[in-house]
């Protein structure tokens, strides 16, 4: 069977335990290359995984959503990312076709990292009683596989490169936040882990951003304008950013002071 196929079957799977062991499967069979690359028609993305168990909202509307349990919403929406990191990393292997090897290994190594962070959070949320899918959940990184669904250079620089990178100074944020708080040492310490595995995804996907430049005869400093060209209110959050691990992951210290620039110039408006 292709490797595009059978990562297709994983890809869509809504059941989680058939998708996690399909993907274990599908990785070890890539490793000990038992699977073809032949080309198929690649199918547009219609709907994601989670619809087959989880109430969709769009983001404006998920924020009207009450939840009578707060702790239990907070991890769910974190599950919710951590679950849609592992799709965004199979379509990522899936859609994008006549790559190196290294780039398809470099994704589902990514996949792999993402089921193994959603299940810590999993874990941690079916103690409140619920389980990931009981709560509603928001289409927006769905949406970025959409609009990105067509080139690799626009996919790399949006989803690991804009979206996943604001991640990191989300992540930083939280674990700022919550720091002294004896009750939540098991969350910041699950957080480290997270944000510290995710330095390497951003790395990867600039890493392979990069890569399409270069194929494609685009300067990687246009970077910023790709993002919003999909994006318009992109860099507009006050967020501190996380620049020693953006660094680390490939951006430069001039796409820094530009990211930087953009925020100021927007809280002006």
């Amino acid at each position: 069977m292709s490797f595009f196929t059978r990562c297709k079957e994983v890809l869509d799977d809504g059941d989680l335990e058939s998708k996690f062991s399909g993907f274990e499967a599908l990785f070890d069979d890539f490793r000990s290359d038992k699977l073809g690359f032949e080309d198929e028609i690649i199918e547009p993305l219609i709907s994601p995984s989670y619809a087959k168990f989880a109430q969709i909202y769009e983001m404006k509307e998920l924020k009207k959503q009450k939840s009578a349990d707060k702790n239990a919403a907070f991890l769910h929406s974190i599950a919710h990312i951590e679950y849609s990191a592992i799709d965004i990393a199979l379509d990522a292997c899936y859609r994008f076709r006549g790559l190196p090897k290294e780039y398809y290994f470099d994704w589902l190594e990514v996949a792999g990292d993402e089921i193994r962070h959603f299940k810590m959070i999993d874990e941690q949320l079916q103690k409140t009683g619920y389980k990931y899918g009981d709560l509603s959940v928001h289409n927006g990184l769905f949406i970025a596989l959409q609009k990105t669904q067509g080139s690799l250079l626009n996919r790399m620089a949006v989803l690991p490169r804009f979206m996943e990178a604001n991640g990191l100074d989300a992540n930083l944020f939280m674990m700022e936040k919550i720091k002294t708080d004896a009750s939540k040492n098991w969350l910041t310490n699950t957080l480290k882990i997270i944000h510290h595995e995710e330095i390497d995804h951003v790395k990867k996907g600039d890493k392979w951003f990069k890569f399409a430049c270069k194929e494609q005869g685009v300067d990687p400093n246009s970077w910023i304008n790709i993002v919003l060209k999909h994006y318009p209110n992109a860099f507009s959050t006050k967020r501190e950013l996380d620049e020693a691990h953006r660094i680390m992951a490939g951006f430069s210290t001039d796409e820094l002071e530009a990211m930087k620039k953009l925020q100021l110039d927007k809280e002006k408006l």
